[in-house]
């Protein structure tokens, strides 16, 4: 059992220095922590699912909407999370003949998502929504013949959303416009799924979910979910950790409503390992037998800054 927690070590400069709960910072005393390689929960969760990166054939896109904010030297994207079925419609309309261009096919793969399918050789996979989004924004090399091609759909996306009637109709009523599309692929499913059903995680987590035909739930509190995904943790403003209630409300709000439970499944041995995973940062794992060292001494959230891992 995996709970994917972005941002939970961003959380510990806001908890106070006796706020981590009993539950997590005895399984910080009595676990073990690893290492974990920045890539975005969004990856972690697809590798988990048998994505591989692949060079050849037809793969998917992940088509985000977002907007556009021009800094003194960078851009900045922002996601757009209102934009109604007409605006897709008519936004989609006049892109049809780039999209031809590219070879690509516009799909709404779940409610609410777009997806973009294209198939060619090379490879660019794009960098997930939770390691872009409200960051500056990375030019891609155009060595690849995939990057150049999503460069040029992407430009012509950008020209022609931008004074599009549907903006302006959104700038008149104080909504984001909709400049552009955030593209990332998870690659292509290749591999036996690790996971057999999934909780949390939003329309992402649903779209990578559905493509290979595993069950997934919106609630995290899910019992039979063997991966848990709590993103709410990490804005795409690029400000990091939401915390409206203060470091000490939100962790206690994590370890009570998602980990307690899980913690319990261990003990009884419903689960052999249960994993706590900031992917990036650090991810925290304990077996059913270390749960019962209890003369290990409990360790703070604070105690363990991601450099030390």
């Amino acid at each position: 059992m995996e709970i994917l927690v972005p941002g939970l070590w961003r959380l510990a400069p806001l908890v106070s220095r006796g706020g981590t709960p009993g539950p997590l910072s005895r399984m910080l005393g009595r676990g073990r922590l690893l290492a974990s390689a920045s890539g975005g929960w969004e990856a972690e969760l697809a590798a988990d699912l048998g994505f591989r990166p692949g060079r050849h054939g037809r793969r998917r896109w992940l088509a985000l909407p977002v907007t556009l904010t021009v800094g003194m030297t960078d851009l900045i994207a922002s996601p757009v999370d209102d934009w109604t079925p007409d605006e897709r419609t008519a936004l989609r309309a006049v892109l049809e003949p780039d999209l031809a261009q590219a070879g690509a096919t516009w799909h709404e793969a779940v409610p609410g998502l777009v997806e973009l399918e294209l198939e060619g050789g090379g490879d660019w996979p794009g960098r997930p929504p939770s390691m872009g989004l409200g960051q500056p924004m990375r030019m891609p090399g155009l060595e690849d013949p995939m990057a150049r091609r999503i460069q040029i759909l992407a430009n012509a996306v950008q020209m022609l959303w931008f004074d599009h009637p549907v903006n302006r109709e959104r700038a008149a009523a104080g909504r984001a416009p909709v400049h552009g599309l955030w593209l990332w692929s998870p690659g292509t499913p290749v591999e036996a799924p690790a996971v057999r059903r999934i909780a949390g995680g939003g329309g992402i987590a649903h779209w990578l979910a559905e493509a290979v035909d595993i069950p997934w739930s919106g609630d995290p509190l899910e019992p039979e979910a063997d991966r848990i995904v709590i993103e709410a943790l990490v804005r795409t403003d690029g400000d990091g950790v939401s915390a409206p209630g203060g470091g000490d409300e939100v962790l206690a709000t994590l370890v009570t409503d998602v980990l307690e439970p899980q913690l319990r499944r261990l003990r009884a041995g419903a689960v052999d390992e249960l994993r706590l995973h900031d992917p990036g940062t650090a991810c925290l794992r304990v077996t059913r037998s270390e749960w019962r060292r209890f003369w290990r001494r409990s360790r703070a959230l604070w105690s363990v800054p991601p450099g030390q891992v």
